[in-house]
């Protein structure tokens, strides 16, 4: 067990493959240089994710915490009772380990064991002691649970805040991509700023534009492309998009990194 919290870029770089999950190297590389420009901006705010799993992604929020931030699970954990099959059985367990391995200390207000169904805004600002500067939608794929999951991270967002969807583009999950879909046909203050093909970045639409650039800057031209989503200039960043310019992330991540130790 680790004494101390390993380093954010050496979580990314080789200790995230040994957490079981879904992210992606490329999600990895976007979530990293997100966080660090937030970082570099002094965004302030904390950090959630609804639908944790084993802590792939949630524990690379939890090592991007500064001073005076949380990191917020909420997930139903190992009450297989409540979902729709029993193939994520331990994960309760999976996730603490992983946590007390990487030397990642959660207190019990940044644990929030419960379905988000139930789950109110009032709830999230209470156990984060305010609002959430990122958000992973990650949990129920299911419509109403997805439209429930954007309500309460839009109504609890801080105004440079990020909302990250998984499984957008999943035709397995098709109701992920109608849910978002009819959310931002909704609101015209949150707006698709990048997209990967497991996951739509959204942010409030005087925010989009900064973190459309950030990311701009760590890929090559080759391995992007501007698309249209729902009218809103999109970057489009490929399986091979930040994998060139890694070492300009990774420096960047360094240097956040010191910062937080």
């Amino acid at each position: 067990m680790a004494s101390k919290p390993i380093s954010f870029d050496k979580y990314i770089t080789r200790w995230m493959p040994t957490v079981q999950g879904y992210m992606t190297p490329l999600d990895a590389r976007v979530i990293g240089a997100l966080l660090s420009y937030q970082n570099e901006s002094n965004i302030r705010g904390h950090l959630c994710e609804i639908g944790v799993h084993h802590g792939r992604l949630f524990l690379m929020l939890a090592l991007a915490r500064r001073p005076g931030e949380c990191s917020l699970a909420i997930d139903l954990f190992e009450d297989d009772r409540l979902n729709a099959s029993t193939e994520h059985a331990g994960r309760d367990l999976a996730m603490f380990e992983n946590a007390r391995r990487l030397g990642v200390k959660l207190t019990d207000q940044e644990v929030f064991k419960t379905s988000s169904m139930g789950v109110e805004p009032a709830d999230i600002l209470a156990r984060a002691t305010g609002p959430v500067r990122f958000y992973s939608i990650d949990g129920s794929h299911l419509y109403n649970g997805v439209e429930n999951d954007l309500r309460l991270a839009e109504r609890t967002l801080t105004p440079d805040g990020i909302i990250a969807v998984d499984d957008f583009f999943n035709p397995g999950w098709a109701d992920v991509s109608f849910a978002v879909h009819d959310f931002l046909r909704r609101t015209d203050a949150i707006v698709p700023f990048a997209i990967t093909p497991a996951k739509i970045y959204l942010a409030p639409l005087r925010a989009a534009e900064k973190y459309k650039a950030a990311l701009l800057r760590h890929a090559r031209a080759a391995d992007t492309e501007l698309v249209q989503v729902l009218g809103k200039e999109t970057l489009r960043l490929k399986q091979s998009a930040l994998r060139r310019g890694y070492d300009l992330l990774h420096n960047a991540i360094a240097r956040y990194a010191l910062r937080l130790a």
